[in-house]
């Protein structure tokens, strides 16, 4: 069976894991040479999520519902809150197959389909087989936000208000202006299909509609720490990609 580049392996080739092919490396090599922080801005990427999902569970949550997940490896939800129960969702098939594959030993995770975009599609019989009966959850949406226009956007940012219990948080990235600054990178992603949609704090401040943001606000995801006393993180400029986590 022909194989084809998959995103979500090559960013676990660029985090150190092992979980891809030679196709896989080839491809990363490629986006790389046109932009060659791609490592560092999804080593970045990845430490962000360790960091709300760390912050998240401190607020006493033990439910997590990761969105557009990709691999579960490599520092991903469930390696950072191991105690927590943690359900993976993606569109992509292969995505969901292999990461079944890698948690088929682990009691506390699971992974299935889901369109971030249209929560119809999450079944809820899966959703209780892994987090058994839903409290406050964590929900993580990290890597998806920079493919969805706004209009779309702030409707699923409602809907999950909606569904989530009260006392839920959610983290999220929004691409920022460094796209302004390196076109070719937007080139490159505009030819694989994946249009970027680059945002600054008050454009995202927007989207937010009834959920409050933490005492963080929205920071460059290199410079988000849990711990709101930790020495602030000079952050680069322009901004690659912006970090927050509101709550219900």
């Amino acid at each position: 069976m022909e194989v084809s580049p998959n995103t979500a392996r090559m960013i676990d080739y660029w985090l150190g894991g092992s979980h891809y092919f030679p196709i896989d490396v080839e491809a990363a090599k490629v986006c790389a040479g046109v932009y060659p922080d791609f490592p560092t801005v999804f080593r970045e990427l990845r430490d962000y999520i360790g960091q709300v999902s760390r912050y998240i569970e401190s607020q006493g949550i033990d439910q997590f519902i990761v969105f557009g997940s990709g691999l579960p490896t490599c520092g991903n939800v469930h390696e950072v809150v191991a105690q927590a129960k943690v359900l993976y969702t993606d569109i992509d098939r292969a995505n969901i197959k292999l990461g079944q594959e890698i948690l088929a030993e682990n009691s506390n995770a699971g992974y299935t389909f889901c369109d971030a975009t249209n929560l119809d599609t999450l079944e809820q019989s899966v959703v209780a087989q892994v987090l058994g009966s839903i409290r406050r959850l964590g929900m993580v949406f990290v890597g998806v936000a920079a493919f969805i226009p706004d209009e779309i956007m702030t409707q699923m940012l409602d809907q999950l208000y909606d569904w989530a219990p009260a006392g839920s948080f959610l983290a999220l990235d929004f691409d920022g202006e460094a796209g302004i600054v390196y076109p070719e990178m937007l080139e490159l992603l505009d030819s694989m299909g994946a249009h970027v949609y680059m945002r600054n704090p008050e454009t995202i401040r927007a989207l937010l509609g009834r959920w409050q943001l933490t005492e963080h606000g929205i920071l460059p995801v290199e410079a988000w720490q849990a711990d709101l006393s930790a020495k602030p993180i000079e952050a680069s400029e322009p901004v690659f990609m912006y970090g927050c986590v509101v709550y219900k």
